[in-house]
């Protein structure tokens, strides 16, 4: 599953991203249960969390009852990567949320990408190329029963 957060993507299909939508359609098109983080695009591929409050990746992680072993986040800021972190969730983060690669990484995150649109020109090459990575096929992917 991708953990995204909706702050780096608004709240309809005009993200504030270059290449937001873009990247949220191919991560789904590649099979990872994308869960966005607060309100997210209307009609998008993905569920959402409607109140994360202050753990937002483990609040995604139970709504799909995922692993986060199976879990990669998005991330724009050091609070998001943090919460990736505690959660025990691998993070590539974006530029674009305010903070700086280098304070990015410090937080945790495995890769740091400029954008949205950065990110998906090498998405075969990180950690979104492909969920069996991750593990078996189907695990953390649907919603929760019962």
């Amino acid at each position: 599953m991708t953990v995204i957060s909706a702050a780096l993507f608004g709240t309809d299909w005009r993200p504030r991203l270059p290449g937001g939508a873009e990247l949220l359609r191919e991560c789904a098109a590649r099979g990872w249960t994308v869960v966005l983080t607060g309100p997210g695009p209307a009609g998008a591929p993905a569920l959402t969390v409607a109140a994360p409050g202050g753990d937002p990746v483990r609040a995604a992680l139970e709504l799909v009852d995922g692993e986060p072993s199976h879990a990669v986040a998005v991330a724009g800021s050091v609070r998001e990567v943090l919460a990736a972190r505690r959660a025990g969730v691998s993070c590539v983060a974006l530029e674009t949320g305010g903070d700086a690669g280098p304070e990015l990484r410090v937080a945790g995150a495995v890769e740091v990408h400029r954008d949205a649109a950065a990110l998906l020109r090498v998405l075969d090459d990180s950690l979104l190329a492909r969920p069996r990575a991750f593990g078996r096929v189907g695990a953390g992917t649907g919603p929760r029963n019962g």
